[in-house]
């Protein structure tokens, strides 16, 4: 009995001495309580633990894109707002400018009618041969090259024209002001409509087969149909001549806009806004499409076809910007042609026309000269009799 005493009393023993080195404060002992403050590290490093200086990088600009905000030659863009100032991709500028383009990794090159290469982080660049220097550079975001769109409208004069109540800022190339070339001939032919189908006054139609014959004689015989935006760089063609449509009927979509396709030919439509989608008149989406194809300009007819020369200024006003206005949102592009409606005008409504538009077309008059005055511009009246000697004797003079 006395044995088995000791025995237990010398395993209390040993399990006291086994908790004290675990739990107690021995020598030897690993203490696991917590201790107060940053421990600090028991050996200095040998190597600096400063971070490394590298030459700081540009962030990448956080982008708010807007749709339907900027028309740039009647195509909408989804453009980029960088601290309130207006970006566009550079592929989506040389689509709507119909510009040949080619990119790569930090650069594009735009050829064609404008010329132009740009490099992302530098605002230097080349522009029809001259050199600019932006105040904002072109960047790159997600493998696209964005450019500061209102700064390359400005080095390349476009029209800028704002509606300020929808909020849409329109950019249009063709409606810039520019000094025309002196002394060029360039015949403007007045046309009404293209139909056999005469439900108005007869000569006011031309007949289809007329029509052709008269595209296919300008084609074959190397004139250059043109538009008034064009007259700016009239130098370039050898024989131009402006073909012009008053009122906007239907058959100009139906008749006259296949041919133009067929020859390649361009032509100008003078619309009256308040007639758009009545009887025998073109509705906006056929107006649109002619806008698009990129051989009809459309131009203003004033909104109500009266006569001009018998209002005063608040009308005359009315009847020039509202028009002005109503195109602009019909077609994406903003119009710079004013046509005198039957050919009435005064002295008020050249000076009110000369406000809003780039150049006044007469109803009648004869040869065009670019010296002449721009608000009073001649035409021919080519009517369902005028046959194509009489037809080729009008266009004769073109480019001398």
């Amino acid at each position: 009995m006395k044995k088995a005493i000791v025995i237990l009393l010398i395993l209390v023993l040993i399990l006291f001495l086994i908790a004290l080195f675990r739990f107690g404060d021995l020598p030897g002992a690993a203490n696991t309580a917590p201790t107060e403050g940053p421990t600090q590290p028991t050996v200095k490093p040998t190597e600096s633990t400063e971070p490394p200086t590298e030459e700081p990088t540009e962030p990448t600009p956080e982008l708010l894109f807007e749709e339907e905000s900027v028309f740039l030659n009647g195509t909408l863009l989804t453009v980029a707002i960088v601290e309130e100032n207006v970006f566009v991709r550079a592929a989506d500028f040389a689509s709507a400018m119909r510009l040949g383009f080619s990119a790569n990794a930090d650069s594009a090159r735009f050829y064609g009618a404008i010329p132009a290469s740009f490099t992302a982080d530098e605002r230097k660049i080349t522009l029809n041969a001259e050199a600019h220097t932006l105040d904002f550079a072109p960047f790159l975001h997600d493998g696209q090259l964005y450019l500061p769109l209102m700064e390359l409208a400005q080095a390349l004069d476009f029209s800028t024209f704002y509606d300020e109540e929808f909020g849409k800022l329109y950019i249009t190339p063709g409606a810039k002001e520019f000094s025309v070339p002196e002394d060029v001939n360039v015949p403007v032919l007045m046309y009404h409509a293209v139909s056999d189908n005469m439900w108005g006054i007869a000569e006011l139609f031309v007949s289809p087969a007329d029509m052709e014959a008269q595209l296919a004689y300008l084609v074959e015989n190397g004139y250059d149909p043109i538009w008034f935006e064009d007259l700016a760089h009239v130098e370039d063609y050898d024989k131009p001549v402006i073909l012009t449509f008053d009122d906007g009927y239907d058959d100009n979509y139906t008749e006259l806009f296949p041919l133009l396709q067929k020859y390649n030919v361009k032509a100008t439509v003078f619309i009256i806004t308040s007639a758009i989608g009545t009887s025998n008149k073109m509705t906006e989406a056929q107006i649109r499409e002619l806008s698009d194809s990129g051989l009809v300009s459309i131009q203003s007819h004033t909104v109500t076809h009266e006569y001009l020369d018998s209002m005063g200024e608040e009308r005359l006003i009315r009847e020039m910007a509202d028009s002005k206005l109503a195109l602009t949102r019909l077609t994406g592009k903003e119009p710079s042609v004013l046509c005198y409606p039957t050919g009435k005008y005064s002295n008020l409504s050249l000076e009110i026309a000369a406000e809003y538009y780039n150049f006044g077309l007469k109803m009648v008059g004869g040869l065009y000269n670019t010296s002449d005055d721009p608000f009073l511009v001649n035409r021919y009246y080519i009517s369902r009799y005028t046959g194509i000697g009489t037809f080729a004797s009008y266009v004769s003079a073109a480019g001398t």
